[in-house]
């Protein structure tokens, strides 16, 4: 059980890890920062202390190197899944099937971007197209529905599909699939068909209407169509969007709402960074980071005012 498990490796996760691990409670990151935004920036030159400036990968690797100082255990794991428990606690799953037990969350994903670019895919969002399994899979109880994705995201959005029914199959959109050899295995045993199609060019009604009522085909850019009763979008990794709306997270303009000390609407829960709708700078998202973690910190503590000096 830890005390705190922070999703993502940016600089709102890695500063909220400082002050957690600082605190002497349990914590844990999950994230690659190699894959993370602040890695690919070439140069940043507007963040205190570095008046010559500093490329994003060194200081991506200067914030790795500062939680682990003091104790954050970093995991370059995927979190495809996130319960809470009966006793408010919170279990996370991984790509690999392995499951983690926390107290508190603080989600610091960054900015989402899971909009695939597929023809009709905003207008038929909710009309056939969904995002959330877990919001929406009841409506397709015994159709036919796809999973738009090569990666362990996508996997885990059909798994949940099996629930409500067994005609499942998940499309590559033009990619290789590349799930993790269990959430590989797990496809396999639950009879989930794979795909693998060129990109999908656009979703539309069997009219093909110009404004398309609903979800009914899918047409690839090489030329041949589908027909499904469904479309669950699960391009890229899971995000901010994803855990919120399973969760039952408050939303405002498709990013988390959190108050001015990251706390949403879920006890326990807590949000930073971008994927809160603050500005997209390593300044912003290091204090909303400070901020997250310093409310887990007084949760768990049961204090209302905690203070680190130095």
């Amino acid at each position: 059980m830890y005390d705190v498990a922070i999703i993502g490796c940016g600089p709102a996760g890695l500063m909220a890890a400082v002050y957690t691990s600082r605190a002497q409670l349990k914590t844990v990151i999950f994230g690659d920062y190699k894959k993370g935004n602040l890695y690919k920036s070439h140069v940043i030159a507007n963040f205190l202390g570095f008046p010559d400036s500093i490329t994003g990968p060194e200081l991506a690797a200067k914030g790795v190197e500062h939680a682990k100082k003091f104790g954050a255990e970093i995991l370059s794991n995927e979190i495809v899944d996130i319960n809470i428990n009966e006793d408010g606690t919170f279990t996370l799953k991984t790509e690999q099937q392995k499951d983690f037990q926390t107290k508190t969350v603080i989600i610091a994903t960054g900015q989402s971007y899971a909009l695939s670019g597929i023809k009709n895919e905003q207008e038929l969002t909710g009309k056939g197209v969904s995002y959330c399994v877990i919001c929406d899979g009841f409506f397709f109880r015994n159709k036919n529905v796809v999973v738009v994705g090569s990666g362990n995201y996508a996997a885990e959005e059909a798994l949940q599909l099996m629930n409500y029914t067994k005609n499942v199959t998940v499309l590559s959109h033009g990619k290789d699939f590349a799930f993790s050899p269990e959430m590989q295995k797990e496809v396999e045993a639950a009879g989930i068909k794979m795909q693998k199609t060129a990109r999908i060019k656009e979703i539309t009604d069997s009219l093909g209407n110009a404004v398309p009522l609903k979800a009914e085909k899918i047409i690839f850019t090489d030329g041949p169509e589908m027909a499904t009763e469904g479309v669950f979008m699960a391009v890229g990794v899971a995000g901010a969007t994803a855990f919120a709306k399973k969760l039952g997270m408050e939303m405002t303009n498709n990013y988390i709402k959190v108050d001015f000390e990251g706390k949403t609407n879920i006890p326990g829960l807590f949000a930073a960074g971008d994927c809160t709708g603050s500005p997209a700078q390593v300044a912003s998202s290091v204090g909303a980071g400070c901020n997250a973690a310093l409310s887990a910190i007084k949760l768990l503590r049961g204090s209302k005012v905690y203070i680190q000096y130095n």
